[in-house]
């Protein structure tokens, strides 16, 4: 299990990707000495965890490192990496 601290910058709207497939990001700011702005997506069922979510509040995100790898038209591979949300606390 992973999960990341830090002040919420922003909570976006919920994007239907498709007729049974929905996501939404979350952006934190984390607090260290050299602050980084992360981006956590919450899929399906996980979208409602943002919803008590406001902007400033302090949070602590649980979440699983995905990836996958694609071709691009060059038919070079091109791996992308993204953090899935299962957990949210306000701190």
């Amino acid at each position: 299990m992973s999960s990341i601290e830090g002040i919420v910058k922003r909570v976006e709207e919920v994007v239907n990707v498709t007729d049974t497939f929905k996501k939404r990001n979350l952006i934190i700011t984390t607090e260290e000495q050299y602050p980084q702005t992360i981006q956590v997506e919450f899929i399906q069922d996980k979208v409602s965890l943002l919803d008590a979510i406001l902007e400033g509040e302090k949070v602590n995100v649980s979440y699983n490192l995905r990836g996958k790898e694609v071709e691009k038209v060059s038919g070079e591979p091109k791996v992308y990496n993204s953090l899935h949300g299962w957990k949210i606390e306000k701190v």
